[in-house]
């Protein structure tokens, strides 16, 4: 075999250049967030004050006024770009590293690329990060479904797996396809590692009905009673649950790479976001090329978040 047809394609995706040329103004970020929102004619909007379809658009102060009241919106009203004073193609910059980098990139990584202060980098990814958490959680789970549990932290003494102390238990599900391929992939935190906790993971995020394959901690069998099908695999430690629930363990070891690597450790309150965020890219990484669009998508479609709601942990 030739040995260009040995290699890997390369995805087209949209490189470093390809994004400057495309978004490397204020006017050229706003038509696109624009397009993406309402369409090219403005034939998606609607007033968020009466409800009215029709508006015009106002060049000069880049606004869409409704022709039933004449509110005047912006393109960002409402979205979770909402009152940004961030210039838009830093948004826009940070979306394409969230989306084309699967490692992400950290707060301290984004400030410097775009010159803005840390607590503005944060926020801006925190955001970000809880559009593809709303995003996500459309989706459930089905047909085969291995789950199991984690645990994310640092190191430290004491006992390791389902006893470790001052780590965060994370569930986690894998839906398998046909052949046993890997398709949807879940991650989230536990108050605690126990039936009641894994049964209410299970309720949200799996389709009744669905066949749960776990290990054999006595815990599972309380969560098939949730109504699921339950086949258990006796699997010992280490290196024979691996081989027994490979693709399962092949996505615990890629999110914890990813946040030793790239963020060090994350706080438990912030935990589901990067958890999120990892299992949106990771259940579209068959369409890497088109990710940019689709989480500019998703943030425009998810409902504003405030500071006070990022730092609190609520939903």
């Amino acid at each position: 075999m030739p040995e260009d047809q040995r290699k890997t394609p390369i995805p087209a995706v949209m490189n470093v250049a390809e994004f400057m040329e495309r978004f490397g103004t204020q006017e050229a970020c706003t038509e696109h967030l624009r397009t993406v929102r309402w369409g090219t004619n403005l034939e998606r909007f609607a007033c968020p004050a009466c409800g009215h379809h029709k508006g015009w658009w106002l060049a000069r102060r880049q606004l869409v006024e409704c022709c039933e009241c004449h509110r005047q919106t912006s393109v960002t009203a409402g979205t979770v770009l909402h009152r940004a004073r961030t210039p838009l193609w830093k948004w826009f910059w940070a979306i394409y590293q969230l989306a084309q980098d699967k490692k992400g990139i950290a707060a301290i990584e984004l400030a410097k690329q775009t010159s803005v202060n840390y607590s503005t980098a944060w926020l801006m990814l925190h955001k970000l990060r809880r559009a593809m958490r709303r995003r996500d959680e459309r989706y459930v789970l089905q047909g085969v479904v291995e789950v199991d549990e984690t645990y994310v932290g640092g190191k430290a003494e004491g006992a390791r797996g389902r006893g470790a102390d001052k780590k965060t238990p994370v569930a986690v599900a894998l839906e398998l396809r046909s052949e046993g391929k890997p398709g949807y992939v879940s991650m989230c935190s536990l108050e605690r590692v126990d039936g009641h906790c894994l049964r209410r993971f299970a309720e949200k995020k799996i389709k009744k009905g669905a066949t749960l394959r776990t290990d054999g901690w006595g815990a599972y069998r309380s969560v098939a009673k949730a109504g699921y099908e339950h086949e258990v695999t006796v699997t010992g430690n280490g290196k024979a649950a691996v081989q027994k629930f490979p693709w399962l363990h092949t996505f615990i070891a890629n999110m914890k790479r990813i946040i030793l690597g790239t963020y060090h450790s994350v706080s438990p309150k912030h935990l589901d976001n990067y958890l999120s965020a990892f299992c949106y890219r990771t259940n579209r990484r068959g369409m890497e090329a088109k990710l940019f669009d689709r989480l500019l998508v998703a943030a425009v479609g998810s409902k504003a978040v405030t500071y006070r709601e990022l730092v609190t942990g609520a939903s």
